[in-house]
């Protein structure tokens, strides 16, 4: 009987098969890696931004308690040859200005700079100090003794934002999870997109005017229209602002304007940045109410000054802080309306009334 010729089978990879698994491994491992750094690098961000709520709570308790015999203060500094490697850091120093200082009672936070690690963002150096005997915020650099923020990053993208509000109290806000107040003590839901941190619903401060026929003053109130003359219009769609009332009557572009302290009027450089989010055939759409971003705009009509009426229901509109070169008596708005699905962006004569919505500063 002949031998029988068999052909064996080969169970092994090819080639492509054992550079496609090789791929596949590469990857995974990559993604676990980078996994674990953004796991540290999340909490060193923690880690800090609690080493930084420490620091201050422990200047507010020197300074309530008369400790060593004076105030005590923050400094906030960017890239700075005050702080340790000359990167950022926070400063609790003994005294009303840090400029006179005993900086051998200096304590410090110490980050990173630019865009490494952790770090804080340059236009935040700032300075502030506890009163004495009942520890409430008091401010050597800028007028008022509003709330204080400090805005702490990581080069993930990832930020806390430490809020020191008048009494001295320091607290963490996280934006899409936390409400921001306004001076009237309205609460407004928050969410975050892209880089931005904004508020979902219409700003409703201040006092109604009488009727549309009447317009705000510069009196040191802020002044508010309301749809159809009730307060329940405000109530339902926020407040409709004439442009310089809500500005505080500066023409800065990004000020505080009416918005609560650490929030501003958006320019229309970065009402275009939100909308650059969502593709423009359907930037409206999304923006709106049950749309994807959470923004959640609403049918919150116009005051126009021309007739004194409110006369487009269906309007949804936000003012910017920015004027238009020519005429200047007007500025930026951004609209859209029910029927529309793309978000549209006019100049507007600043004595009509529009929505408001504020823009977390940083």
């Amino acid at each position: 009987m002949g031998i029988r010729n068999f052909k064996i089978k080969q169970d092994g990879f090819n080639l492509i098969e054992i550079l496609v698994v090789i791929a596949i491994f590469v990857i995974l491992i990559s993604s676990a890696t980078s996994l674990v750094t953004r796991r540290i690098t999340d909490a060193d961000l923690d880690a800090k931004t609690q080493e930084i709520m420490g620091l201050i709570d422990k200047a507010r308790n020197y300074s309530a308690s008369g400790f060593k015999g004076d105030v005590w203060g923050i400094k906030v500094l960017d890239s700075h040859a005050d702080c340790t490697s000359s990167a950022d850091c926070v400063i609790m120093y003994k005294g009303v200005y840090y400029s006179t200082r005993d900086n051998s009672f200096d304590q410090e936070v110490s980050l990173g700079t630019g865009k490494t690690g952790t770090y804080l963002e340059s236009t935040q150096i700032n300075e502030f100090h506890f009163s004495a005997g009942s520890g409430w915020l008091s401010t050597s650099t800028i007028s008022t003794s509003t709330e204080q923020l400090i805005v702490v990053k990581n080069n993930t993208g990832d930020q806390r934002s430490v809020v020191i509000n008048p009494t001295g109290v320091s607290s963490l806000f996280y934006c899409g999870e936390d409400k921001v107040f306004d001076i009237d003590g309205n609460s407004y839901r928050t969410v975050k997109i892209g880089d931005q941190c904004w508020m979902t619903q219409n700003l409703n401060t201040g006092t109604m005017l009488a009727s549309a026929a009447t317009d705000p003053t510069d009196n040191g109130a802020i002044e508010k229209w309301c749809e159809n003359d009730v307060t329940s219009g405000c109530d339902a769609k926020g407040g409709l602002y004439h442009w310089d009332e809500l500005m505080g009557y500066v023409e800065t572009a990004s000020v505080q304007g009416i918005c609560p302290a650490g929030w501003h009027i958006p320019t229309n450089t970065e009402v275009n940045t939100l909308e650059a989010n969502f593709p423009p055939a359907s930037d409206g759409t999304e923006l709106k109410k049950n749309g994807s971003s959470g923004f959640d705009l609403i049918e919150s009509n116009e005051m126009n000054t021309g007739t004194n009426t409110y006369d487009d229901a269906d309007l949804m509109v936000v003012w910017t802080s920015t004027i238009h070169d020519d005429p200047a008596t007007e500025s930026y708005a951004h609209y859209t309306d029910t029927p529309t699905a793309t978000m549209g962006v006019t100049t507007n004569d600043q004595g009509w009334g529009f929505s408001v919505r504020c823009l977390k500063d940083y």
